[in-house]
């Protein structure tokens, strides 16, 4: 199962860009949705290597509680610490907003030759 994912948008180059999931990592996606205001800094939610909707904070914040519930049940059903399992989620999505605001202030830059692929 692919799950979509939440990340931050490096860079635009036509119908392409380049996101990070918040290990600092670009990859690159196609831009999956028409019309959309996309630019470094932006959160969206990528799957499979499509971008296929823009997020905004609000949006994002209801994403990070539905997932750490998520990881919390997941825990407990297969006997593992669900606290644990739920500030794992929590650090991927924090990790997510802060290289966002980062790009979106310009205190990041992709790192040439540094790449990722799905």
């Amino acid at each position: 199962m692919c799950w979509a994912v939440p990340a931050v948008v490096v860079k635009v180059e036509g119908d392409t860009a380049l996101v990070d999931l918040g290990d600092g990592v670009p990859r690159p996606v196609v831009i999956g949705i028409e019309n959309a205001k996309i630019a470094p800094g932006s959160l969206v939610l990528a799957h499979a290597g499509v971008i296929i909707s823009v997020l905004d904070l609000e949006s994002l914040e209801e994403m990070k509680r539905q997932y750490v519930d998520m990881f919390r049940d997941l825990a407990r059903l297969s006997g593992e610490d669900e606290e644990a399992a739920a500030k794992e989620a929590e650090k991927a999505f924090e990790a997510v907003l802060e290289r966002a605001r980062r790009y979106a202030e310009g205190s990041l830059e992709v790192e040439h030759g540094q790449y990722a692929v799905w």
